[in-house]
């Protein structure tokens, strides 16, 4: 999916967070969304997948020249941030099924594969609730890179892991980058070690 964004703005009240922004994500792509704190990278991201709507200018998603209307975007987006719910009530093999419930994976997995990939087979039938808060960003982050989508949003996908899982993170975001476009923002740079250009808001 090609995303265009044509003089993009957002305010909040009378603070401008997001001012003229014109720039275009190209299909399969990786694109790095960089800036201060405050400087609109999560507001981006929301407005992106349609959680927020823009104060002035125009978004366009286009598929093969086709465009997508805003209410069918969520049949090609996954997204994974720390404002992002899953179900704390659950297990992390309850959590896979009801997600693959609603979204296809890019690889025939079952709960049992799951579970290894995510690292967390010590903890078969322990409620997500009870999870540190890098256990719940490792779930949240393979359940997006392994749905079967044409645009992921990663925002922030860093936070909460420590080296060892960050390296996981970039293993398996390399493993599945093909055939998507693929926008992280963050404050961290080495997560944009995979990205084919950056961008400073």
């Amino acid at each position: 999916m090609q995303i265009i964004t044509q003089n993009l703005s957002k305010r909040y009240l009378y603070e401008w967070i997001i001012r003229d922004m014109s720039h275009t994500f190209e299909c399969e792509s990786i694109t790095g969304v960089n800036g201060i704190n405050g400087s609109g990278k999560s507001t981006l991201i929301k407005i992106l997948c349609g959680f927020l709507s823009s104060s002035e200018g125009n978004i366009l998603y286009t598929i093969d020249g086709k465009n997508i209307e805003r209410s069918d975007l969520y049949q090609y987006m996954t997204l994974a941030a720390p404002y992002t719910d899953i179900i704390n009530e659950y297990d992390v093999e309850e959590m896979f099924i009801f997600h693959t419930k609603f979204k296809k994976l890019r690889q025939e997995i079952d709960a049992k594969q799951f579970l290894e990939i995510v690292k967390l087979k010590g903890n078969k039938g322990k409620q997500i609730q009870f999870y540190s808060s890098g256990m719940r960003q490792r779930l949240q982050l393979a359940l997006a890179l392994l749905t079967d989508s044409k645009v992921l949003l990663l925002d922030e996908p860093t936070s909460y892991l420590d080296a060892e899982n960050k390296a996981w993170f970039y293993d398996l975001l390399s493993e599945n980058k093909d055939n998507r476009t693929i926008i992280i923002a963050s404050n961290d740079k080495e997560d944009f070690g995979l990205c084919n250009s950056v961008i400073s808001l």
